[in-house]
């Protein structure tokens, strides 16, 4: 017989209260993926921002066994609890894991304002985190907004490798990033790949297709301000081009 468990557990430690369960989760084969969601690099997201060669990035699925693909199953599972919450950020989940393979600390974003996934998966994780693998099924954001990067966070919890689900295509965080600033500071990148990549992606369906609009949207009038093309500088006196959409989604970080 198993022997039963004592005293909260890593999630029940960090998280609000939630009546969810988690057995009554759909499993990942069940999971639509929208085609129409056009999938960004990878590779390219892990490259340094300072225009260093990406030839050492990580690629996509190397270094990735079966252990790391069902905690990251187990990073959607808590993602999930998140769903229609969190609005306008991402529902992300975190799972981390200690050196000894024990996982240690669990954690969602509950809602928008509150603390990110990996910040909670951390608190309850502690100083075992030092060394400690995390499996988060989006980017870690690098910038500074309503809360501090966690990226960052990872970094000063000491965790020593990170397996992220999909990159964020948000303009904040893409481009150099959470990925580029993780490997900066040494710490072992692995992006997941294959099925578990796709129902990460899947997860956010509506701040997906968004952010990535907005971000060629950039991408685009970068280009014209390169080339000094009169559609740029008619774009500049309407005021920068069109507004986005009312309830556009926007990450509150």
């Amino acid at each position: 017989m198993l022997a039963r468990a004592r005293g909260p557990t890593p999630l029940a430690r960090a998280l609000p209260h939630t009546s969810t369960s988690i057995s009554t989760l759909p499993s990942i084969s069940s999971l639509r993926i929208p085609r129409r969601l056009c999938r960004r690099d990878l590779t390219a997201a892990a490259a340094t921002s300072d225009g260093a060669d990406a030839a050492d990035a990580p690629v996509i699925g190397r270094g990735v066994d079966d252990a790391d693909r069902a905690h990251m199953r187990r990073a959607l599972e808590l993602a999930r609890l998140g769903l229609g919450r969190t609005a306008p950020n991402p529902a992300v989940g975190c799972v981390v894991v200690s050196a000894s393979g024990r996982v240690v600390g669990e954690g969602y974003h509950p809602r928008a304002g509150l603390p990110h996934a990996e910040v909670y998966a951390l608190r309850a994780a502690g100083n075992v985190a030092r060394g400690a693998t995390a499996y988060v099924t989006l980017e870690p954001c690098g910038h500074h907004g309503r809360t501090p990067p966690c990226a960052e966070a990872l970094q000063d919890a000491g965790v020593a490798r990170v397996v992220v689900g999909c990159a964020d295509p948000n303009p904040l965080v893409a481009g150099g990033g959470g990925l580029a600033a993780l490997r900066a500071a040494a710490v072992d990148v692995a992006l997941i790949g294959g099925a578990e990549e796709e129902a990460c992606r899947a997860l956010n369906p509506e701040f997906m297709a968004h952010m990535e609009a907005e971000a060629a949207g950039r991408r685009g009038e970068a280009v014209r301000e390169n080339r000094g093309g009169k559609g740029g500088n008619r774009e500049k006196k309407r005021g920068g081009g069109r507004a986005p959409a009312r309830g556009a989604p926007r990450r509150i970080v």
